[in-house]
């Protein structure tokens, strides 16, 4: 069962992972744990970038593959001419 909390800005029921309320917007943390959270925002725009660099990669080694394959194919047909 998923531990939920209510929120002190609107009094909706939340979950208790949640750091603002998606109703209204509300922070559960302190202000002084401002110096935590933007590190573990920064922390979360890596893992982004390193996810798209991924995903960049990938899709570049299938392109390289598939114009390897288009190649081989016009090669052919020329072959067969």
């Amino acid at each position: 069962m998923k531990s939920v909390t209510v929120c002190r800005g609107c009094g909706r029921t939340i979950d208790n992972d949640f750091i603002y309320c998606p109703w209204c917007g509300y922070s559960r943390v302190a202000c002084d744990d401002n110096a935590s959270l933007n590190a573990v925002f920064n922390q979360l725009e890596q893992l982004q970038s390193d996810s798209c660099s991924h995903q960049i990669s990938k899709m570049e080694k299938q392109l390289d593959e598939l114009e390897h394959e288009l190649d081989t194919l016009v090669l052919s047909a020329e072959m067969h001419k």
